[in-house]
Order: C-alpha cells, then sequence, then structure tokens
C-alpha cells in the first residue's frame, strides 16, 4: 500500500514516480493557505525521502472561485521549488484552465507549472518530467 499523508482536506502520495495532491472541497473556502505550506512541504519531504519528483496537484473537486486564488499561491510558492521537479495542476473546466494561463498566475522560469483539463494528460506530463530528470542524473 502506497504511504499517505493527510492534512486537513489535502492529500498527499507518490505513485508511479509522480508526488499527487488531491485537494476537496471545503464549505468555508479556501482549503490551502499560506500559514499551511510549510506543513505541506514537510509532507512532501516526508513522502519523498529527499528524492525529487513532479508535483500533480488536482483540484478538480474545487470550486472555481477558490481555484485561482490557491493555485497562484502554490504556483508561486519558493518553499515547494525546493523539494520539486515540477507543478501540474488540474482543474475542473476549460474556463478554469484558461484564466490560469491568461493571468499569467503560473508562471515560473526555474520549475515548470502547467495546468490541464484533462488528469491523464497532467499524469503524463508528470511522467515525462521524472524520466527527464532521471536520464540526466
Amino acid at each position: 500500500m502506497t504511504k499517505q499523508i493527510q492534512l486537513d482536506r489535502v492529500k498527499f502520495w507518490i505513485d508511479n514516480g509522480v508526488l499527487f495532491c488531491k485537494v476537496q472541497n471545503s464549505n468555508n473556502g479556501q482549503v490551502i493557505k499560506k500559514d499551511n505550506i510549510n506543513d505541506y512541504v514537510k509532507a512532501i519531504a516526508a513522502l519523498s525521502c529527499g528524492e525529487y519528483y513532479p508535483l500533480l496537484i488536482d483540484f478538480r473537486d474545487v470550486d472555481n472561485k477558490d481555484t485561482i486564488a490557491q493555485v497562484r499561491l502554490l504556483a508561486n510558492n519558493t518553499e515547494l521549488k525546493s523539494v520539486i521537479l515540477s507543478k501540474s495542476f488540474v482543474v475542473n473546466s476549460a474556463f478554469m484552465q484558461f484564466m490560469l494561463v491568461v493571468l499569467h498566475g503560473i508562471y515560473d522560469p526555474i520549475i515548470p507549472n502547467k495546468v490541464f483539463k484533462s488528469f491523464e494528460s497532467a499524469f503524463q506530463y508528470s511522467v515525462e518530467i521524472n524520466q527527464i530528470f532521471n536520464a540526466h542524473s
């Protein structure tokens, strides 16, 4: 069984060389808060045991109004950049995907950030990032 870490409404686990983060909806707004980022980084470090993995964050169950702020918070967080290879975000609509790209809230010249509507596409992208990294290390 894969080891999982649950922090409030956010669950982390590693499978097939990809670090997954599943965010569940909250009735009282934003699930991921700036104050909790250190806890997420610690969870990622505990799961990855010093290895680097692409992070796939699934926001499909989160309301659109909360998704933008949460994706931008994670996309631009310096603490996360030190423990992962890339970030892929899966959102629940093409509109949300478009909004995040247009708002440039995910741009990062160092750690690639991409937004997908399809979980399968995000997973494939993450696997490819991991394969490229492992081929060069």
